[in-house]
């Protein structure tokens, strides 16, 4: 992963939370986002330098033995207290004696309640050894002096190693320990929040949930076009990339560096076609692609289930397009189909929105469509036909790009206005029906202001539109409610669409006046639903 921080204001966040808890406000938090995404970065972000007046206990989880990560745990717990020092423990499957030995004398009590959890390691009573093992966190404050941090990544996989009644023992100390805060992070989003909403977030347990969202279109694509410095051509390259990819740095990164080692390797200082085709094949396409071997890992889990083998078909399914339960039925069939769309909901593989599903990962998406769909497509289907169908696919979505790149941004909302079929979808917090118009029609505001007005009628309703690609203020969002209220028949639906954030006194006024408000991540659902990016 890059050095480059690309969601500064999350960062910033979270140290204003360690700041606030070290003044005595506690405020636990959970974050999620999808793999790749950058939550392990701004963990790392927050730890380094370490709060002088706190204990930062980081521990990432993974799939392992008990054993090794209570060893990994209780090392972390330890740790906490050195404040940078060198550790006398090399290996987390080494004895922790060396460690105890050097800090016995500094924590004479956290080291006295750690020997008797080594003996439970012994006898693989890993259950009590947990237990143990947190409980030595408000003995290790009481001897350092300070408040402790707590930080769980990937927290989930808690459930994974086997532990009885992992978070419901932790869930005891979020609600009765007032001087440690809780961080947990975690890459399956749907798991994450049940498991926060029904047994962690209790009494006074409560958690602010913070979502990895699409990150600053600008700020992204000036790190793409830093990144492939000494690549002629990148730049007019970089705005697909960071559409197509924006939402997950990593895949950016490693897409970035091997279009960089390629155009090396070929001495080629000239972005062309054949070198981003290269790339993506040799990442998604190629058996051996770090990209393909990471989607085939997320599906994976799906076929230990009973409707592996389904939920597999609906998802090809949706990411060739069909959108509601009813089209994936009259594809495949409608025999187990709620249990198989649950599995995939379940898995974080699709997601639905409204009445509509969609798979949200664009890696996925395009390995779905323009791989496994070609591989299932007929017996035999050779390597040679699995590329051709590849490179079609990004042919075609690169196309699609520079056809609607080249429009006004009101021009690409007046598209997506053109392509609504009366679906139900979920935009700004709010579910509401897209209603297929049969008019559209553009008409500039008699003020100096720089947005575009849309009234588009159809099924006997009328809707109107603010576009504005900069900044919305509350002058602007007078303006436009003003206008709505000129029109006649009355809007029965008013929008206000724009790439960038409004400022909290323009959205609160919007929502006095019963306006939608359209952000990045809106558009970006609503190009993912109609096949935009």
């Amino acid at each position: 992963m890059t050095e480059t921080n690309l969601r500064p204001e999350l960062t910033h966040h979270l140290h204003r939370r360690l700041q606030a808890f070290g003044e005595g406000f506690q405020h636990n938090l959970a974050m999620i986002g999808p793999p790749g995404s950058g939550k392990t970065f701004q963990l790392q972000l927050v730890m380094t330098p370490p709060p002088p007046n706190l204990l930062l206990i980081y521990c990432a989880l993974y799939r392992e033995s008990c054993g090794s990560f209570l060893r990994r745990f209780l090392s972390a717990i330890l740790q906490a207290s050195l404040q940078g020092d060198r550790l006398p423990l090399n290996s987390v499957n080494q004895s922790l004696e060396p460690l105890l030995r050097h800090l016995e004398g500094r924590l004479p009590k956290t080291v006295a309640a750690i020997r008797p959890i080594e003996g439970l390691l012994t006898k693989r009573l890993f259950g009590d050894a947990f237990s143990r093992a947190l409980d030595l966190i408000p003995i290790l404050t009481v001897e350092c002096g300070r408040p402790c941090v707590l930080i769980l990544d990937e927290f989930l996989f808690l459930e994974e190693l086997g532990f009885a009644h992992a978070f419901h023992e932790l869930g005891k100390r979020v609600m009765t320990w007032p001087h440690t805060l809780f961080i947990l992070a975690s890459s399956s989003c749907y798991r994450a929040r049940m498991i926060l909403r029904e047994r962690l977030q209790l009494l006074f347990g409560q958690f602010e949930l913070v979502t990895l969202d699409a990150i600053d279109p600008t700020t992204l694509t000036m790190w793409v076009q830093r990144e492939l410095k000494g690549v002629r051509g990148a730049k007019a390259v970089s705005p697909f990339l960071t559409q197509w990819l924006g939402a997950y740095p990593w895949y950016l990164a490693v897409f970035l560096k091997r279009l960089r080692e390629l155009a090396a390797l070929g001495k080629q200082p000239d972005f062309t076609e054949a070198l981003f085709l290269q790339t993506a094949w040799d990442l998604l396409g190629s058996p051996g692609g770090t990209l393909r071997q990471w989607c085939v890992s997320k599906t994976e889990g799906l076929t230990r289930s009973r409707l592996g083998a389904r939920a597999i078909e609906a998802l090809m399914q949706i990411a060739n397009g069909a959108r509601t339960t009813t089209e994936i039925g009259k594809r495949i069939g409608r025999a187990g189909l709620p249990e198989a769309l649950q599995l995939l909901v379940e898995h974080d593989l699709a997601r639905r929105n409204g009445m509509c599903w969609m798979v949200t990962d664009p890696i996925l998406r395009c390995w779905l469509s323009s791989v496994l769909s070609a591989q299932r497509s007929e017996p035999g289907f050779t390597t040679a036909a699995t590329r051709q169908q590849f490179e079609r696919y990004l042919r075609e979505l690169w196309t699609h790009w520079m056809h609607t790149h080249q429009l006004s941004f009101t021009e690409q909302v007046v598209g997506l206005f053109a392509q609504f079929a009366d679906e139900t979808v979920s935009l700004d917090s709010k579910t509401g029906r897209l209603p297929k118009f049969q008019t559209i029609r553009t008409q500039r505001p008699e003020s100096a202001g720089p947005e575009a007005y849309l009234i588009a009628g159809g099924q006997g309703k009328q809707w109107c539109a603010s576009v504005q690609e900069g900044p919305v203020d509350e002058n602007a969002i007078g303006r436009f409610d003003a206008f709505c209220r000129s029109q006649t028949p009355k809007p029965s639906r008013k929008v206000v669409i724009t790439k960038s954030i409004l400022d909290q006194n323009a959205r609160l006024l919007a929502k006095t006046a019963n306006i939608w408000v359209w952000g990045a991540d809106d558009l970006s659902t609503l190009m993912g639903l109609y096949g935009q990016i």
